[in-house]
């Protein structure tokens, strides 16, 4: 298996975490900062570009602790997931809004592409068309082992989103998808995706619209999701879209997808039917349009 960082121009894409400096030596096993000497280990091919592994690692081991699923469990793939359906709406929605900005400045493809907390790298694989060179980053070892097995020609680096180790202005797409919801300082996270984007580059964010009174029912049906669930923020299309405009984004669309009983196994049960799923896509964008189950946003970089 080729090492897709071989085709990487390093030092055009590395920002040292630890001091801001472009200066790095590619090894085999290390990068390191000749500025200011710190060492990032690479694991499986996999940069850990992180000052503070060993704290992170423990933080990820505390949580852990408290819920063995998380950052473990498989992120199923579209065609078996419950929600498949609805995934593929979803899937078939970014498409169209990536290949209508490609297509709009003159263009089959970006020159550099990422996936922001690609996970277990099920959004790579239909991604990595629209770049001709995609990237995917996440905090979790485990999934970036399993994205590096699914998707072999990209390269994918372990990150801070809050401390990210890429220059300004080097992405001409983002991809965010279901991220920010986990993050305190989410405001942090998408002044990151605002520095490294390039200006009149393409935000794709994703985020659950959970702050919707819908949602927000489904957790009062069910309070022990609430106290089980690892999202701190609960969006609404309003707010989400305003913390993008502080960030200096021109927001340029907001797309609700997605609707389903406010009971989070009903929904599940339910919606793994095309007919039902569809059904309730009708009814919930003609009767509740603002209450979908999923937030999409594009926003520019001006």
């Amino acid at each position: 298996m080729q090492n897709p960082w071989e085709s990487v121009p390093v030092a055009a894409f590395f920002r040292c975490p630890g001091c801001g400096g472009a200066e790095i030596e590619v090894l085999p096993a290390s990068w390191q900062c000749l500025g200011c000497g710190h060492i990032y280990p690479v694991e499986q091919e996999i940069p850990i570009l992180h000052c503070a592994w060993p704290a992170h690692q423990q933080k990820i081991a505390r949580a852990q602790a408290a819920n063995p699923g998380w950052y473990e469990e498989l992120q199923p793939a579209e065609a078996v997931s419950p929600w498949r359906h609805h995934l593929k709406k979803r899937r078939l929605y970014v498409e169209s809004a990536i290949s209508g900005h490609l297509q709009a400045r003159g263009q089959t493809r970006a020159a550099a592409l990422l996936d922001l907390g690609c996970g277990d790298g099920n959004h790579l694989r239909y991604l990595q068309k629209y770049a001709r060179m995609s990237y995917g980053s996440d905090y979790n070892l485990a999934r970036l082992a399993r994205a590096r097995r699914r998707c072999p020609e990209v390269p994918l680096y372990l990150a801070d989103i809050l401390n990210y180790p890429v220059q300004d202005d080097f992405f001409d797409i983002i991809f965010c998808n279901h991220v920010v919801e986990h993050i305190p300082e989410d405001h942090l996270a998408l002044q990151t995706m605002h520095r490294i984007l390039k200006p009149g580059g393409l935000l794709v964010l994703g985020v659950p619209n959970e702050g919707a009174w819908w949602w927000q029912l489904a957790y009062r049906l069910q309070p022990g999701t609430l106290r089980t669930t690892d999202h701190v923020q609960f969006y609404t299309a309003a707010g989400i879209g305003r913390k993008l405009e502080d960030q200096e984004f021109k927001l340029l669309e907001t797309v609700h997808l997605g609707w389903g009983p406010p009971h989070w196994g009903l929904d599940q049960a339910l919606r793994q039917f095309k007919v039902l799923d569809d059904f309730f896509e009708i009814c919930g964008k003609r009767l509740v349009p603002q209450q979908a189950s999923s937030l999409y946003l594009l926003a520019t970089k001006g």
